[in-house]
């Protein structure tokens, strides 16, 4: 090739979706091959603005969220028509979110689905994050590459940091859109034996209380205003993993109450909980070293089975264990280290729920683990194995090089 790859990225955000799937993977394509592509990464861009755009070879992006999606298609056809860029869609959530999930609402109003749909055969690839998302791309559009979440573990928030505890922590490093799935885990806690609660430590990673709230005003116009406390998931799941706060003291539910971001309980030790207030997302991570045991319930629709296996992913570099939904995600790389008959699989690196056994099988998950500790290290080492060199980000890189090349030559 005797010129170098133009590419434009374009970010939806600069968080969870914008980092993971275009700002970390195109610095990191521009580190290791800077001699055969140029990676331009711009957020908001113009698309009225032929004489920029046509520069480049390539676009990618995701969730196009524009004013006029028709007249964005339409540009996207006059670009690769008249100037022969080509443009790669990536899509890493399922467009029907259902109507239980709290942007079911939204979706509707802006039609996002159909512009998905009208999109997809429009595009010269799509890029998606596991083989379960892309065969149901591929109804779309035939061209489709599955480019996995990936992890940099020179990355600072990546890089593990043993923090001993005197009880076993088993957490949750989730966001705020996960209701449908921590409502499994009802009456977990109620469930535990209590030899086992004293034992351990729940935690709750990423407690946020910032936010809107959308509501009807008066004269029928939709308007938004700064949602309470109370109205914010997180103490829903609060709720959920304190039984009603039945597990903590009438003193630490009082500061709890109080709301004091990133600030620590004096007497943590004597407690069975522990939030976790929210880090930027060039920290986020970091809450792994916060747990020993990743809890990863997933309620079964469409919108979960098609979702990314990142949990699992950072759990495995941060050498820790998971114990999640036998669905979906889940299912790719996951293998239960418990046989039925209660037999040991040593090349398990998890504890896999069927969804018929979720009123007692995750509590008897942490039981079984606080009772044999021999198979959490089981678990934690086999789940390291086997997601280092798969999603190492500089194995998904090469990934995406060669289909950028290709793209270009064919």
């Amino acid at each position: 090739m005797d010129k170098k790859i133009k590419v434009l990225a374009i970010p939806p955000d600069f968080t969870g979706v914008g980092y993971f799937r275009c700002i970390a993977p195109h610095k990191r394509l521009y580190e290791l091959y800077g001699d055969e592509i140029d990676v331009t990464i711009k957020h908001n861009i113009d698309y009225n603005d032929t004489e920029y755009l046509k520069q480049f070879n390539i676009i990618w992006f995701n969730r196009p969220l524009f004013k006029n999606m028709d007249l964005f298609l339409e540009k996207v056809k006059f670009l690769q028509k008249e100037h022969g860029v080509k443009f790669v869609y990536d899509i890493d959530d399922y467009w029907d979110v259902g109507k239980g999930h709290p942007g079911y609402g939204q979706q509707a109003r802006m039609g996002f689905d159909k512009f998905i749909k009208k999109s997809l055969p429009i595009m010269d690839v799509v890029t998606t994050t596991t083989e379960l998302f892309a065969n149901e791309l591929r109804k779309y559009n035939k061209n489709v590459v599955v480019i996995p979440n990936a992890i940099n573990p020179n990355e600072e928030q990546f890089k593990p940091i043993d923090k001993p505890y005197n009880k076993l922590r088993f957490g949750f490093v989730m966001g705020a859109q996960h209701q449908r799935d921590m409502d499994i885990l009802r009456g977990m806690t109620n469930r535990l034996p209590k030899d086992v609660l004293d034992k351990i430590e729940i935690v709750l990673c990423g407690f946020d209380l910032r936010g809107t709230m959308e509501y009807y005003d008066i004269d029928g116009t939709i308007k938004t205003r700064p949602i309470k406390p109370h109205e914010t998931p997180w103490y829903a799941y609060e709720a959920i993993l304190t039984d009603g706060y039945k597990i903590v003291s009438e003193p630490y539910k009082n500061w709890l109450m109080a709301n004091v971001p990133d600030s620590d309980y004096p007497h943590r030790e004597n407690e069975h909980y522990r939030r976790q207030w929210t880090k930027p997302v060039n920290e986020y991570a970091t809450h792994y070293n916060e747990i020993d045991v990743l809890l990863a319930p997933l309620s079964e629709c469409d919108f979960n089975k098609y979702k990314s296996q990142l949990k699992v992913i950072e759990a495995g570099f941060f050498g820790k264990g998971i114990i999640a939904s036998n669905f979906g995600p889940y299912t790719i790389d996951l293998v239960n280290v418990l046989e039925k008959g209660g037999e040991i699989n040593n090349d398990g690196n998890a504890i896999l729920i069927d969804s018929s056994k979720n009123h007692k099988g995750w509590a008897k998950a942490i039981e079984k683990i606080v009772k044999n500790p021999e198979i959490l290290e089981t678990m934690r080492t086999n789940l390291n194995s086997t997601v280092t060199e798969k999603y190492h980000i500089d194995t998904t890189t090469k990934i995406r090089l060669d289909l950028y090349k290709k793209l270009i030559t064919e």
